[in-house]
């Protein structure tokens, strides 16, 4: 496994999104409740910014067709998209939030 560093926890409210790119791939952390999540932020139906979406319950809806994919596991919730996204683990040490990529 490989974390690095992502983002700091201060910067994050809860059902707040935010995209940061690590080692190349765009990540979107995502802060549910006390819980962090990191998903690809593309969206796998067409190349539309995740992190631009809607975050409704555990869900992110994609702003470009409607897609929407779980937070926590990836999976496609609501169609077009029959892809899910890539998760990642999340760690959190202190206020450091980290991701495995």
């Amino acid at each position: 496994m490989t974390f690095r560093r992502a983002a700091s926890t201060e910067d994050f409210s809860s059902g707040n999104v935010r995209k940061v790119e690590i080692d190349g791939s765009q990540i979107m952390i995502i802060r549910l409740g006390d819980s962090f999540h990191a998903l690809d932020s593309t969206c796998t139906h067409e190349d539309a910014d995740l992190s631009r979406g809607i975050l409704s319950g555990n869900s992110i809806v994609c702003p470009l067709h409607l897609s929407r994919f779980n937070v926590e596991t990836g999976e496609v919730e609501n169609p077009p998209a029959t892809e899910p996204l890539r998760t990642y683990s999340v760690r959190v040490d202190g206020n450091e939030i980290y991701v495995d990529v």
